[in-house]
């Protein structure tokens, strides 16, 4: 989903992106208050004025939407837990944080966080409605997004992952049981069994007649429903490498580059006749960089034969390479994280192996089997 999204900004140091789904329901959510809401809370107004307040609510409950997901970052960046971007889209918000709480009490100060916050933002826009004199405009607007945050903190709060309720519960029963992916998987279960309920309300809806609230209802369910069955399937994974090393999956046997070859050396010497998608780079017996497809795609068939293979490579840095005793969990995260396919697997000044997505990926397909 997050692949057809737009970066808009950084806040916090955090970056904001923009679904193509969101623009839809921005414009959903300000025609229905232009036309069906706002006139009838306010009558004899002109539509331009209608339109107006329609805008700037829509405007105003996106950045509340920004601020709850703003409240779980900030916490979350206090454990030093970093943050991969916030993304606004069809259902509200969503933070991408890269890796999951240490604690039981940090999955919990994270999670209530949003709904925290949205209390908060209710409560601000309740004072505001009240206050005295003002336009009715401005207390009407104040009023219903008051009502929305207080109905997001609330329904944020239902014990069903991945919702924020979800996330504490797994951080009580994380706690109790003192098993992360036990937590979790009946945490997603609650989520999954909410998702039907909201997918049969939905169905009740469009049997009454109900056609916009109905399809909203199982749109919501089937994503929820979905994020959860993903999660349950995330922790068997999780579960299926414990115990396993780098030094287990690697490919001990390691081809080189020399930094001096041509491109055309390392394409027909190397690429071609191993059928490797990348090869570390070695310059007189000292590792100095990483030469995958990915950058000699970049480089015009025609300067194959001049430049060398240390004028392309990436420079190898600490990130690229990973001890043999770490867990596989750790590889794959900064494989992740870092946008790599493989990792130089080094044990002091020596070389050990190499550790790919690829190889990965053959090693659980055959222990599936």
């Amino acid at each position: 989903m997050f692949g057809n999204s737009w970066h808009i900004g950084r806040i916090f140091g955090i970056p904001l992106r923009v679904h193509i789904s969101w623009f839809l329901v921005f414009a959903w959510f300000a025609w229905s208050l232009s036309y069906q809401y706002f006139p009838l809370k306010l009558t004899q107004r002109p539509e331009w004025q209608y339109w107006s307040m329609g805008v700037v609510a829509a405007i105003l409950l996106f950045l509340s939407i920004l601020i709850h997901e703003l409240g779980h970052c900030l916490v979350a960046l206090r454990y030093r837990i970093p943050i991969a971007q916030i993304t606004l889209f069809i259902f509200g918000g969503m933070a991408q944080i890269r890796r999951e709480a240490p604690t039981p009490k940090a999955e919990f100060l994270i999670a209530i966080a949003g709904p925290i916050v949205s209390v908060g933002v209710g409560v601000a826009f309740w004072l505001l409605a009240a206050l005295p004199g003002a336009p009715p405009e401005v207390t009407v607007v104040s009023e219903h997004l008051r009502n929305i945050n207080l109905v997001l903190a609330i329904f944020n709060l239902v014990p069903g992952y991945p919702l924020d309720g979800g996330r504490v519960l797994r951080a009580a029963l994380w706690a109790w049981s003192k098993n992360f992916h036990k937590a979790t998987r009946q945490a997603a279960r609650a989520g999954q069994g909410f998702a039907v309920l909201l997918m049969l309300f939905g169905a009740w809806d469009l049997v009454a007649g109900l056609a916009i609230g109905g399809v909203w209802f199982l749109l919501i369910g089937a994503f929820l429903y979905t994020a959860a069955h993903n999660t349950h399937r995330q922790v068997a994974f999780q579960e299926s490498m414990l115990g396993l090393r780098v030094g287990d999956i690697m490919t001990s046997e390691v081809v080189v580059l020399e930094a001096g070859m041509t491109l055309d050396e390392a394409v027909d010497n190397y690429f071609l006749r191993f059928g490797y998608g990348g090869f570390p780079v070695m310059h007189n017996g000292r590792l100095v960089g990483m030469l995958t497809f990915k950058e000699l795609k970049t480089i015009p068939r025609s300067r194959w034969g001049t430049l060398t293979v240390g004028e392309v490579m990436v420079p190898h840095s600490l990130k690229a390479e990973i001890h043999p005793d770490e867990p596989i969990t750790a590889a794959m995260e900064r494989m992740f994280h870092d946008d790599r396919s493989r990792l130089v697997v080094r044990d002091g000044d020596k070389v050990r192996g190499l550790v790919t997505r690829s190889g990965i990926a053959l090693f659980l397909d055959l222990r599936q089997r």
